[in-house]
């Protein structure tokens, strides 16, 4: 109820009406710390969330890695049809101009999961990301090598294992090159 000691205490605090309350700083400043809080754990559990259904599990959280094992051997297929495996991944052509070139993919692919190559190497990742990055390996290796005009593909031969199970075989291969336009 509005009387005349309240008109004059509302109208002493420049709130004519009465209507307006005083804000209490610390109830708006606990209500923001948790909203904040609040906002950033359904932020935190959407990505975890969300990594269990991503191939590179980004943001997720396992307990236990994987303890998947693979083996990958690099090969060139040449104009002929021929394949030719690549000792450690290294390799010699001779390029354009009659020079000897030799390629190494460890020169090109300085991944600590994917570099040594023919040794029995864990998947820290997990396998199906490292199956990821050897093909998109093979892209990067097949379109920084102009001067090899005699290798038209290459083929990744992997051995792996998923967590003590059977051991499986497959084959990625990088696209095939147009030898014909690159002249070195």
């Amino acid at each position: 109820m509005l009387d005349s000691k309240n008109l004059r205490d509302s109208a002493a605090t420049g709130n004519p009406t009465g209507a307006l309350k005083r804000v209490n700083f610390k109830t708006i400043r606990k209500f923001t710390i948790l909203a904040f809080c609040g906002a950033y754990l359904l932020v935190q559990a959407f990505c975890i969330i969300r990594a269990h259904f991503h191939v590179d599990k980004r943001f997720g959280f396992w307990m236990f890695a994987e303890s998947s094992r693979y083996k990958a051997q690099l090969y060139r297929q040449l104009a002929d049809g021929r394949l030719i495996k690549t000792r450690n991944g290294k390799w010699v052509v001779t390029t354009a101009d009659r020079r000897m070139a030799i390629y190494s993919w460890d020169d090109y692919v300085r991944d600590f999961r994917l570099n040594n190559l023919e040794k029995v190497r864990r998947a820290k990742v997990g396998m199906d990301i490292n199956l990821k990055y050897l093909q998109h390996a093979l892209y990067y290796l097949d379109e920084h090598i102009p001067e090899d005009q005699e290798t038209v593909k290459f083929i990744l031969k992997v051995q792996y294992r998923k967590a003590g199970g059977p051991w499986q075989h497959l084959t990625l291969e990088s696209k095939s090159r147009d030898l014909s336009g690159n002249s070195g």
